[in-house]
C-alpha cells in the first residue's frame, strides 16, 4: 500500500512538471516515458534505502540541476547530496556534451521528485 502512495505521489510530480524537462537553448531533450520509469525505479530504490540524497555535478561549482534556486547548503542540511558520475569541468568530445546534457535532464528529474518527497519526510518529523 505505501508503495502504491509512493508511486502515486511520483506520476503527480511529472504530472505538474509536465514531460519537458529542458534547461535551455542547448538543452532541448525532453525526458521519454521510459526515461521517467528509470527516474521512478531510481527514487524506488533509493526511498527503499531510505536515501533522500540528491544529485549534484562535479567540478569547480557545483549544481543541483533542477534546484539551482536552492542554496546548496539547504539542500545538504535537509535532504544530503551525492555527486552525479562523469559530470565534472572537461568536455573533450560531442558525444561527452551529449551524454552530460542526458545526466543532467535525469538529475534534474530525479531531485525534483526526490525534493518533494525530502519535503514531506521534513514536515512528518
Amino acid at each position: 500500500m505505501r508503495r502504491l502512495q509512493i508511486l502515486a505521489c511520483l506520476w503527480g510530480v511529472v504530472g505538474c512538471t509536465g514531460q519537458s524537462l529542458s534547461q535551455g537553448p542547448e538543452q532541448t531533450s525532453t525526458v521519454t516515458k521510459s526515461d521517467v520509469l528509470n527516474i521512478d525505479v531510481e527514487v524506488e530504490k533509493a526511498l527503499e534505502n531510505r536515501d533522500y540524497r540528491l544529485f549534484l555535478t562535479q567540478g569547480r561549482r557545483p549544481v543541483s540541476p533542477g534546484l539551482e534556486h536552492i542554496p546548496i547548503e539547504k539542500l545538504k542540511a535537509h535532504c544530503g547530496t551525492k555527486f552525479l558520475a562523469g559530470t565534472g569541468d572537461v568536455l573533450k568530445s560531442a558525444e561527452e556534451k551529449k551524454a552530460r546534457v542526458e545526466k543532467y535532464n535525469f538529475a534534474k528529474a530525479y531531485n525534483r521528485k526526490m525534493y518533494a518527497l525530502c519535503q514531506k519526510m521534513i514536515g512528518r518529523k
